[in-house]
């Protein structure tokens, strides 16, 4: 967006507040188990076709997704807490931006906690700031009462065979983590004896 006069700055901060709403509103969507809410959220042309539950798309698939069995049904009580929101306008239409969320689950008699961030692309449609797309990347899943190192960083009792599902992603996808890393080799080599 271009950086001009006072409009302009209204325009970026109503686009801000307006996208950082959709995180919030997501949240308490799935909380609550509020499958037309949640639609609504998203853009017409948004398209999770991929991962098999609806072959629609736009709030129509994502309807049909969260309502299967599978997703929402695969634990009773849910607690989204959004950590923080970081918002990049591509243009008067366009976003993109990354929420963290600490996510805990009741499964049965276990409590699962889900450390994660959603990386997020945004689209203006109507005047109304929607979700384009969702994608999900985790440090850690597991029961609160074990340290993450002591599971791998993945531990979803009756997921054991889906590691794929929660695989711990963060931090090593960022692309800043390696080379960071790499410039402290000897640091890394004295904490953990190895090269």
């Amino acid at each position: 967006m271009s950086d001009g006069g006072l409009a302009d700055r209204l325009a970026k901060v109503e686009a801000q507040l307006a996208i950082q709403q959709l995180g919030v509103r997501y949240a308490r969507a799935i909380d609550a188990r509020d499958i037309e809410g949640l639609s609504e959220l998203y853009s017409p042309t948004c398209d999770y076709t991929r991962f098999g539950f609806s072959d629609q798309t736009g709030p129509e698939g994502v309807r049909a997704m969260f309502d299967s069995d599978g997703i929402l049904t695969q634990f009773y009580r849910s607690m989204h807490q959004v950590c923080g929101h970081v918002i990049e306008l591509d243009d008067a239409d366009n976003a993109h931006g990354t929420v963290y969320c600490r996510v805990e689950h009741e499964d049965g008699d276990d409590w699962i906690i889900q450390l994660m961030v959603y990386f997020d692309r945004y689209r203006r449609v109507d005047g109304v700031w929607l979700f384009e797309e969702r994608q999900m990347a985790y440090f850690h899943t597991g029961d609160p009462r074990q340290t993450p190192q002591e599971v791998g960083f993945n531990n979803w009792p009756g997921w054991e065979n889906s590691e794929v599902m929660f695989a711990p992603a963060l931090p090593h996808i960022w692309p800043t983590w390696g080379p960071f890393w790499e410039r402290h080799a000897a640091f890394v080599a004295r904490r953990t004896g190895r090269p």
